[in-house]
């Protein structure tokens, strides 16, 4: 079984390798060194690996939503589907904004 090894060459470039494949002009040399040289410890510590990323994911839309029913006459509903397609939005939408556009002219 060959053991890997990291090298240095003459020239300064850095690799892993089987250890019976190291020439005389190659230094053997730590894995640190070897992720300090050839840029491996920068990737790292910049970009990492795998986990949760803060501020990924899809984002909460609506702080909290409570889910109720309510007996609507027949013709309001139509009314609201209608407007729904109409305005392409939600019949959810269309009712918060039935809902604000009455609270407002309340106030």
């Amino acid at each position: 079984m060959n053991k890997y090894v990291y090298v240095k060459d003459s020239e300064g470039f850095v690799i892993k390798k089987s250890q019976d494949q190291v020439l005389p002009d190659e230094t053997i040399i730590s894995k640190q060194e070897y992720e300090e040289i050839s840029g491996l410890k920068y990737y790292k510590e910049t970009f990492g690996r795998g986990g949760a990323r803060p501020g990924a994911g899809r984002k909460k839309q609506f702080i909290s939503k409570k889910r109720e029913t309510f007996d609507l006459e027949e013709s309001d509903v139509i009314s609201l589907k209608e407007y729904a397609k109409k305005h392409k939005i939600s019949k959810n939408k269309a009712l918060q904004e039935a809902i604000n556009n009455l609270i407002r002219n309340e106030a």
